[in-house]
């Protein structure tokens, strides 16, 4: 039978603490948090012009999101029903009062507190993948919920196609979970057809339905690469760079570094050291080049990758944005006292024995603990919940080895969230003593 008080007692903490937890997010952030790449992508939204420099499907929602609640808090009042919804799905998977509050006291936590209210296509990305899991993943393997969590997947991977790497792992693992009877090679295939339909449908929606214009982002990537290569091996492939430049930039590590570089010698300002080339022309240059030095290409990205990581001797990076830039659109914080101590809150933890959980490198090492910690799990839709988290923690992490333009911590904010759930999954877990450990124990006695 039932146990109503448990359900009731449940309830009321699911709900209690979503709400104090969305309700501080919202009192610290409002309108949320902007960059620069925020006040672009908001300028687009409200003018319905859009491009691809920016998530085109992202900012589309917005534009009409702001119809229902105008201005730029209308994305983060999006964002955070979105976490609220994942929050909210995630303590019903756990069904446990600790591990429910456990969940939100986590999320309080300054490296995921920190970025919650930021108006970026990351938070977008993680949120929905937040919800998304939680309905895939379900205890009850109902695939008449499971079904809905791919427009949440499919939000995910059209606001930054990186998580393409972060999906894939979890359609997979839903196809095991959902059809254990099946076999692994189907599960493989269709994963992979599901993924790249995805991927295309993003693509159509982008360029036919929203007409969004292209910009070739990716050449400002290449670019770098190929100014790379020619500066370590005393190649003129850049006509345009002088070669004394192409040295004395090439000794940054990572790209956004090395862009920074080249705008103050007086080069293009967006960083992109190939404006004048046309994209079909640097797509070819950039694949001879590669193709010429496989080599040198892999030893640049694992140097950017390991740049990225931070090591135990390096600083914490970029882990919080103060407020709104200068703007002239007159948008300000509404509550200036609360985000400057939410500020504090962050930046004070950095300096601290915590710091370390502000670098990537903590948060892979932690993916793949969590991952060995599943095996000892004897719940089975815990251990897939476990696995499959932080399976996409790893995928998210596999993206940036390949492409990795700067060392925000931001990028890693899906991995965070991922493998923070995957913890309290584990937490709840030994407490209801479902460990391989405990039946062992009862064994013995």
């Amino acid at each position: 039978m039932l146990d109503m008080n448990k359900i009731n007692l449940n309830f009321f903490l699911s709900t209690a603490s979503i709400g104090m937890l969305v309700f501080f997010i919202w009192y610290c952030f409002a309108p949320g948090f902007m960059s620069f790449d925020s006040i672009v992508q908001y300028e687009s939204a409200y003018s319905g012009v859009f491009a691809d420099n920016h998530p085109a499907i992202m900012s589309f929602i917005w534009h009409y999101l702001m119809k229902l609640i105008p201005g730029p808090q209308s994305l983060l009042c999006f964002h955070l029903l979105l976490l609220a919804v994942g929050l909210f799905a995630w303590q019903k998977n756990i069904s446990h009062p600790a591990g429910v509050i456990f969940l939100v006291v986590f999320f309080l936590s300054p490296w995921i507190i920190n970025f919650s209210g930021v108006l970026w296509k990351d938070v977008g990305m993680a949120f929905s993948l937040l919800t998304g899991t939680a309905l895939l993943f379900n205890n009850r393997r109902e695939k008449s919920i499971a079904i809905w969590a791919f427009p949440f997947l499919f939000y995910a991977l059209a606001v930054r196609y990186n998580s393409i790497v972060a999906i894939l792992p979890l359609v997979f693992l839903a196809l095991r979970y959902h059809f254990p009877a099946k076999k692994i090679w189907f599960s493989i295939f269709l994963s992979i057809l599901i993924v790249t339909f995805s991927y295309g449908l993003s693509k159509f929606i982008t360029y036919k339905v929203i007409h969004a214009e292209k910009r070739y982002y990716e050449t400002l990537l290449m670019g770098d690469d190929i100014a790379e290569i020619a500066a370590k091996t005393d190649q003129n492939l850049l006509p345009a760079i002088k070669n004394e430049d192409l040295k004395a930039c090439s000794i940054f590590p990572i790209l956004y570094e090395r862009a920074l570089c080249f705008i103050e010698k007086g080069y293009d300002p967006s960083g992109s050291l190939v404006v004048n080339m046309q994209p079909t022309e640097v797509y070819s240059l950039w694949k001879r080049t590669v193709l010429k030095n496989p080599l040198l290409y892999i030893e640049n990205r694992l140097t950017a990758f390991a740049y990225f990581l931070r090591s135990p001797s390096l600083e914490p990076v970029y882990s919080w944005f103060p407020g709104v830039m200068d703007n002239n659109l007159g948008i300000t914080l509404y509550h200036k006292n609360w985000a400057d101590s939410l500020g504090n809150y962050v930046l004070t933890a950095q300096k601290t024995t915590v710091s370390g959980f502000f670098k990537p490198y903590v948060w892979l090492i932690s993916a793949i603990v969590m991952l060995a910690a599943a095996l000892l799990v004897t719940n089975n839709a815990f251990r897939t919940q476990i696995i499959s988290l932080n399976s996409s923690s790893l995928g998210c992490f596999l993206s940036l080895l390949l492409a990795v333009p700067s060392v925000d911590f931001r990028y890693i904010y899906w991995c965070v969230i991922a493998t923070t759930v995957s913890f309290v999954i584990f937490i709840t877990a030994t407490i209801r003593k479902e460990l391989y450990f405990y039946r062992s124990e009862k064994k013995t006695a």
